[in-house]
């Protein structure tokens, strides 16, 4: 008898469609002037850094403005400035937001700036006239208030909901720290009472101290069954870890949303508003734009001030206000001031320095005087008629 045994064997893709799928032994981007070719070893090289949100936004950039070529390949000739307007004008006819192409354009340019540096094409400056800033954000913070509340929401202990609570509000002590970096944070970066951690997204080095109120949460989640301090992530594996962090993050912020309904706070929270707040009443509290941008992981003070802008006026119009006031209220003081001597000194001279004398005595001193005039002005007079006659 005879048994036979048949194995399917199945491979199932995880690229999510991403452009850079593995194709046929072929020749070197170098070698075939290929941007998109380029791109797709940036992205695996990304990728084998860790960098994975970076790897993500060039991979999502490149699947855009292949999708918008028609081709799936795109030689270093053809990018140059009039490509890369038409695609910019392609997105916002696709109603792409202002934020979203500036991040598409800058990551195709971070690409397109390294081949120039390896020499693999010629600066023509493709992206000189697209937007590759960032506008202005709205306001995402909440008020102490509103941090009092989610401190005193009663949730179920042991509860992803309490997790949830716990963290946003680490997050928000540990000076605005990222959420993805409070995921990723292990117990080996806390020592000495003091938080080290690397910004994944700008690979800054942070230094936070811990106070009683970090503590008592990181001690909530204490486990010796594993390195990461809170129950995010399980494996020691940094591709798959990350992974396991794209499906808790989304979790999280939904999350969130319940949490604050349940709190009473009226605006949406997210893993941004904790960071937001942060600096928002770091710059109330008259921090230095320096320290919030240190304490941020911002490599430039500018990103910081798109946080408080909105803050910024405010503020500026309330330290107008208060300076005016002090002013007007000091020019109000002068002037009491010397209305006040004014009217002391015109009693003095009235009391003190005029004779004293009673109403009947003025009003014949006037009468007196008027007299004296009227008799002059008759002799004057007399004295030309008598002139005229002569």
């Amino acid at each position: 008898m005879f048994k036979i045994c048949i194995v399917f064997k199945i491979s199932i893709r995880r690229d999510g469609g991403s452009p850079c799928r593995k194709r046929k032994k072929e020749e070197s981007p170098a070698a075939t002037g290929s941007f998109s070719g380029f791109a797709c070893g940036e992205i695996a090289r990304t990728r084998l850094m860790h960098r994975h949100s970076t790897a993500d936004n060039y991979a999502t950039a490149l699947r855009s403005l292949l999708a918008f070529h028609g081709k799936k390949d795109i030689s270093f000739a053809e990018v140059d400035s009039r490509l890369v307007d038409a695609y910019g004008e392609w997105l916002r006819k696709k109603g792409i937001c202002k934020d979203t192409l500036s991040c598409y354009m800058r990551s195709l340019r971070a690409v397109y700036n390294k081949a120039v540096e390896q020499g693999l094409t010629e600066q023509k400056e493709p992206f000189g006239n697209v937007f590759t800033g960032i506008s202005r954000t709205r306001k995402r913070s909440i008020e102490k208030a509103d941090i009092n509340k989610l401190r005193a929401v009663q949730v179920k202990p042991g509860s992803f909901m309490q997790l949830v609570r716990d963290v946003f509000l680490f997050c928000f002590y540990a000076c605005g720290m990222p959420f993805v970096d409070v995921a990723f944070l292990k117990k080996s970066q806390i020592k000495g009472g003091i938080l080290v951690y690397h910004r994944r997204k700008t690979d800054q080095v942070v230094q936070i101290k811990l106070e009683p109120c970090m503590q008592e949460i990181i001690n909530r989640y204490r486990s010796d069954g594993s390195d990461y301090v809170f129950p995010f992530l399980t494996s020691q594996d940094e591709d798959t870890a990350y992974r396991e962090y794209k499906r808790k993050f989304s979790y999280y912020n939904k999350t969130l949303k319940t949490l604050g309904k349940l709190a009473g706070v009226d605006k949406p929270l997210s893993s941004y508003v904790a960071r937001h707040t942060w600096a928002t009443l770091a710059f109330m509290s008259s921090v230095d734009m320096s320290v919030i941008a240190q304490a941020l992981g911002h490599t430039d003070v500018k990103t910081t001030r798109i946080y408080v802008e909105d803050i910024g006026n405010g503020k500026q119009n309330s330290a107008n206000k208060k300076l005016l006031n002090e002013v007007l209220r000091k020019r109000s003081s002068v002037q009491e001031v010397t209305s006040v001597q004014r009217y002391n000194n015109f009693q003095y001279i009235e009391n003190q320095q005029l004779p004293h004398v009673s109403l009947s005595e003025k009003a014949w001193n006037r009468y007196f005087r008027l007299e004296k005039k009227a008799i002059l002005f008759c002799l004057f007079y007399l004295i030309c008629i008598s002139s005229r006659l002569l």
